[in-house]
């Protein structure tokens, strides 16, 4: 097996092994337009690509450090990690960060299944204490019939559909600037309301003028009476559709306008001939009331997707002292953010 640097030449190659959206050749396209470093690796049986994966560093201000990651890319494997640690000593790297998109386990209602082994034992390699994606996931399997994926969702949510029916609720794709525009209307007022940190606009400005060429990105509008009131943005990359980002308005709430978008949105899929829709993050199979985000994982709940849990979170040390005094750093800075967010939602 040879691990070596993806040339731009082999960029078709590349994106015809990678299995999510963030490891896509256009979203290391849209990473170096952030300031990013990137490198895209592949690893070879002769002159067959077996696997492809980016990651990107991150620049820390005034230390000359940065930070390493490598988000839904391929199982680990010994060549990843000989390369990961080359790369990472040349852009002076505290720690790379890496989640990959391996299912662990698959919850039901009586048991669980393992898929892929509870730990990675390589060295220098540990569970790492912040995560980037949420380690859960509803997977909605768009193999089945509309009429079976209906009879999979919760009864709450078949009657918020055919509420949002009744009203008149009209859905469709606005995979287009205005669409866009409406999205990110309602993506800030979402983020206001709910006091949650989000990028600026300029990243989601900047996401989008990259990705829309590229015909993986749908942009889905639930409007009533003229006025819209959710969007969706959805990714999607092989035979898989992703819902990422959402946002809704704070009116017309009895109309159930999310509910029926989402229904939609999986009805897309379909259509598309895609295999699996994966709804980008959940809490786990013990999740509580009281626990933050709650509301967001009933509402993905509802729709009878498996609730999946994906391998896990883990930095590979590249700079022991460094990694220590950076997560005492990054834990105070997270601590203001959310207070920011709070006292602005308190003031609005």
């Amino acid at each position: 097996m040879i691990c070596r640097q993806i040339q731009p030449e082999e960029k078709q190659q590349y994106n015809s092994v990678v299995r999510h959206p963030v490891q896509t050749w256009e979203w290391g396209e849209f990473q170096l337009s952030q300031g990013h470093r990137l490198h895209r690796l592949g690893e070879f049986e002769g002159d067959k690509l077996i696997s492809a994966y980016s990651v990107s560093f991150h620049s820390l201000p005034k230390t000359g450090h940065s930070v390493g990651t490598l988000l839904r890319g391929p199982q680990i494997t010994p060549e990843m990690i000989t390369a990961l640690n080359r790369i990472g000593k040349q852009e002076n790297a505290i720690f790379i960060k890496l989640e990959p998109d391996v299912i662990h386990r698959a919850f039901s209602s009586d048991d669980q299944v393992s898929a892929a082994p509870a730990a990675l034992d390589f060295p220098g390699l540990l569970p790492s204490p912040k995560v980037a994606f949420y380690p859960f996931s509803y997977v909605i399997d768009l193999t089945k019939s509309e009429d079976e994926l209906l009879a999979m969702a919760h009864a709450k949510t078949r009657y918020n559909i055919k509420i949002a029916n009744r009203y008149g609720v009209k859905v469709q794709e606005m995979t287009n600037d205005e669409g866009f525009e409406i999205y990110l209307r309602l993506l800030f007022e979402t983020t206001k309301r709910q006091g949650f940190y989000l990028h600026d606009q300029k990243y989601h400005r900047d996401l989008w003028k990259i990705l829309k060429p590229t015909g993986t990105v749908h942009l889905m509008v639930a409007s009533y009476h003229q006025y819209a009131l959710a969007a969706f943005m959805l990714f999607r990359c092989q035979d898989r559709l992703f819902y990422p980002y959402g946002a809704s308005a704070d009116v017309h709430r009895e109309v159930m306008a999310p509910t029926l978008l989402m229904w939609e949105c999986a009805k897309l899929g379909k259509s598309l001939k895609l295999k699996s829709f994966d709804l980008w993050g959940s809490l786990g199979p013990d999740a509580k009331e009281t626990d933050v985000g709650f509301g967001f994982h009933r509402f993905k709940q509802g729709f009878g997707g498996q609730l999946v849990q994906y391998l896990g979170t883990y930095d590979l040390i590249i700079n022991p002292a460094m990694y220590k005094i950076y997560n005492l750093v990054d834990k105070c800075r997270w601590k203001l953010l959310r207070a920011k967010a709070n006292i602005s939602r308190l003031i609005s």
